[in-house]
């Protein structure tokens, strides 16, 4: 049986996909946004309380009401701050577009392996 394609092709071409995401506008103001989140003291203090607020809320088994309110107050003065809420919504909409792709290439993949005309 011969190849479609060699695996050297497929590599090729995968790079490619991954240089047109990092070259993408969405993306470079996603990075943009992390650098400065991660030279923000404020906000990565915060991030790691909530993170660690969390944890404990989750060992509680999520019964512990104390936590859970300073949870949600850690959150919300979090989330009032714009470059975390900048950061959050560009972070969700790169994550739904690598879904995207991730999906597009599993129906791709799916409709390639279950052909009829095999």
């Amino acid at each position: 049986m011969e190849k479609l394609v060699s695996n050297d092709e497929i590599l090729e071409k995968a790079k490619k996909l991954v240089n047109s995401i990092k070259e993408d506008k969405k993306y470079k103001e996603y990075l943009d946004l992390r650098k400065k989140i991660e030279s923000n003291d404020e906000i990565k203090k915060r991030m790691e309380k909530v993170k660690s607020l969390q944890k404990k809320y989750v060992k509680s088994a999520y019964l512990d009401t104390n936590i859970e309110r300073e949870l949600k107050k850690e959150l919300n003065i979090l989330e009032s701050i714009p470059l975390y809420n900048s950061y959050i919504n560009k972070e969700k909409e790169i994550n739904n577009i690598f879904i995207s792709i991730r999906e597009g290439l599993n129906i791709l993949f799916d409709d390639i392996l279950n052909r009829s005309d095999k």
